[in-house]
């Protein structure tokens, strides 16, 4: 069997539901394109994070941004290096039939900018949200292969099986978000409704000075509470980090009253000398190895933390000392050069 073997992370889908959802409540215009990176191993494929990419219309089509995805690919793998993880797909919004010709000048752009024939594309397929049973996903996975057709190269698609793959954390994410899911809302769109006939008269008796300022007044405090994408997501990831300590903060308040409700134990009393009924020793040696992990997870001591951060500074400062140092070098060596030459000329004179 030849077909590749894909296994894909939630994050990933995690990643692009938030990316539509996010498209969608602020009505933002042009297509849902993204890229997601993972690893390789011959035939082997593991789709982990992805990301949204910037796209632009250039004759008629939709291509990336190459400079900005060329940056954004090796910040990616600047962060991502053990284990080292590369482009290995592109996702955006698709039919059910399959990709589009929409889909192929991006693909080619991407094969061509990182000279890799093994780049997949993972179509979502918004129709599907709302008719799926048993636990399928609105996805489709698709190789692309090159075929000879009437003597020209043509790009093909055929579909791949992926398995569901999740490690720990991922199942963490995944569970606090379908926890969060079950309270959350659908945000219709809003409707723009016409000025009542009472306020256009009222506003029309206050005066075309006082309309004009209070139509100033509304613009200026529409102006002040509108946030941008980065404080959106900044506010989401912050709310994010409160939810997780409160619920931390909470499993540490049931874990207390239920050591605090259980009675005296025989080992650290010794007038008793029966084991306690009603105690749930599964339970309990859970807490005691929860106990045990604890001192693995302390910070380090902070003489050896001050050491290696007064290490780093020095390094830093030695760093832009030599750079500094060089620079001044090549000054001085085209002074040196300037100085040559009008002594030159004086002499010829």
């Amino acid at each position: 069997d030849t077909s590749l073997s894909v296994q894909l992370h939630p994050l990933v889908l995690l990643t692009i539901s938030d990316y539509i959802t996010r498209h969608t409540l602020r009505q933002q215009n042009g297509p849902i394109v993204g890229a997601v990176i993972g690893q390789q191993n011959g035939r082997s494929f593991t789709l982990e994070h992805a990301f949204e990419c910037k796209v632009s219309a250039q004759d008629g089509e939709v291509k990336l941004d190459q400079e900005w995805f060329s940056d954004r690919i090796e910040m990616y793998k600047d962060v991502h290096k053990a284990p080292a993880l590369e482009l290995v797909a592109l996702f955006a919004l698709g039919p059910v039939d399959g990709p589009q010709p929409a889909h192929l000048p991006m693909l080619r752009q991407v094969r061509q900018l990182l000279s890799s024939d093994s780049i997949m594309l993972l179509l979502f397929h918004p129709e599907m949200v709302d008719s799926l049973q048993g636990g399928k996903l609105p996805i489709s996975l698709f190789e692309s292969v090159e075929e000879i057709e009437a003597d020209q190269l043509q790009l093909r698609f055929r579909e791949l099986q992926y398995e569901v793959e999740t490690g720990d954390a991922e199942m963490i994410g995944v569970d606090f978000v379908a926890k969060g899911g079950g309270t959350a809302t659908a945000v219709r769109k809003a409707e723009i409704h016409s000025p009542t006939t009472s306020g256009s008269k009222e506003k029309k008796g206050k005066g075309k000075g006082k309309a004009k300022e209070e139509d100033g007044d509304t613009n200026e405090t529409t102006s002040t509470h509108h946030l941008s994408a980065e404080d959106d997501e900044l506010i989401s990831s912050l709310n994010a980090k409160v939810n997780a300590i409160k619920m931390l903060n909470e499993r540490l308040d049931l874990i207390r009253s239920y050591l605090t409700s259980l009675p005296p134990s025989y080992l650290t009393d010794s007038t008793l000398k029966d084991m306690p009924e009603n105690a749930n020793y599964t339970l309990l040696r859970s807490v005691n190895s929860m106990l045990s992990r604890l001192p693995l997870l302390t910070s380090p001591k902070s003489d050896s933390q001050a050491a290696s951060n007064q290490k780093e500074k020095q390094d830093v400062h030695l760093t832009s000392l030599l750079a500094n140092l060089t620079r001044s070098v090549a000054e001085a060596q085209s002074l040196s050069s300037k100085f040559h030459v009008v002594q030159r000329e004086r002499a010829n004179r």
